[in-house]
């Protein structure tokens, strides 16, 4: 296989989709991603030599992952495949990688960021106790290694991950000794008729929540962080926190994961010298994209929770379209009507 130069940066729902595509068109794209496997944060896939089966790691959404990594699978003897390497910098038309101890760089005609989101944190008394974890790094641990961050945990934060790293704990058999959600009522209620536009979401979300009652597992919500305690020696006992009621309450514990929604991982963006804009919504600058992820500066493209957190239903989507449009912009013949059927579906 010949043709452009391709890279993708990240190998999660985006970046599969996005390869795949460059893969039919006869193209043989470079895939970089920093993990060991493909599949990324949602569909982490756990090492080699591992056997827990899909149901186990990924519950409902288990069939999705399973089409996803083996979309990888039928596409990487077409690919430049990259795992373990980090894309630290991008300069003109050169991807800069490293990977162990060796930095190479990646010379591109085309380079598709599907670089996904991150973890959003706000600081709390005695987080930095040792048991003190983000909800993103307390499910890379169940997920990757089958462990759990305690042995009776408390989740606090806000956002879709509250829920549904909360859920693979219980599936997993953890001790979850409460989930203490930030968000007050009202601001719920008033978020309810955007939630209702996607029904997909809203119904996943209500099915967390449902989970979790049927579990017993404690849940508040419109609480205030107050301290997480504990000490040097020991790490975390506890989490200290204001009920919507203003009175003080206080749960034992000895670790603790703390997440407040995601956000885009936009750093590679910003090398790139792509355009940001302020989104009042998300509270941050988010890169300037058109409707098929094209951004500010020629040849760059951005797809998935890196540009924008929508989940991985869309981020499959947009990595598709993403593909597309680079095709189109390096002269191969795309399908217009396919690319109105991703515009449409992710509209």
């Amino acid at each position: 296989m010949g043709g452009p130069r391709v890279v993708v940066v990240g190998a999660g729902p985006a970046g599969v989709r996005a390869a795949e595509a460059l893969v039919q068109a006869g193209l043989r794209p470079a895939v970089v991603y920093d993990h060991a496997r493909d599949g990324g944060q949602i569909y982490r896939r756990q090492p080699e030599g591992f056997t827990r089966t899909y149901a186990t790691l990924y519950g409902k959404e288990a069939e999705r992952a399973r089409l996803l990594h083996g979309a990888f699978a039928a596409i990487r003897g077409r690919i430049d495949d990259r795992p373990s390497a980090l894309a630290w910098n991008v300069w003109e038309n050169e991807l800069h990688v490293v990977s162990g101890e060796r930095s190479t760089r990646l010379q591109f005609d085309a380079l598709i960021i599907c670089s996904g989101a991150v973890d959003r944190l706000f600081p709390v008394a005695g987080w930095h106790l040792a048991g003190t974890y983000s909800l993103g790094a307390a499910q890379i641990a169940l997920k990757a290694q089958g462990c759990a961050i305690g042995r009776n945990i408390v989740l606090a934060g806000t956002g879709p991950l509250l829920y549904l790293v909360a859920k693979q704990y219980v599936m997993a058999g953890a001790t979850v000794a409460a989930v203490l959600d930030t968000s007050a009522f009202g601001l719920r209620i008033k978020a309810l008729p955007g939630l209702l536009t996607r029904p997909g979401t809203f119904a996943k979300g209500v099915g967390l929540v449902a989970a979790l009652r049927r579990a017993g597992v404690p849940m508040e919500t419109g609480i205030t962080p107050v301290e997480i305690t504990g000490g040097e020696e020991f790490g975390v006992t506890g989490f200290a926190w204001r009920g919507r009621d203003g009175k003080p309450r206080r749960v034992d514990c000895d670790a603790v994961g703390l997440g407040y929604h995601v956000s885009p991982e936009t750093q590679l963006a910003d090398l790139a010298g792509c355009r940001f804009e302020f989104d009042g919504l998300a509270r941050q600058w988010l890169p300037v994209l058109d409707a098929d992820g094209r951004s500010s500066r020629a040849n760059v493209y951005l797809a998935g929770d890196g540009a924008s957190v929508a989940g991985a239903d869309a981020a499959e989507l947009a990595g598709r379209l993403a593909a597309l449009a680079a095709l189109h912009d390096l002269g191969q013949v795309v399908d217009p009507g396919e690319v109105v059927s991703l515009r449409r579906r992710l509209g």
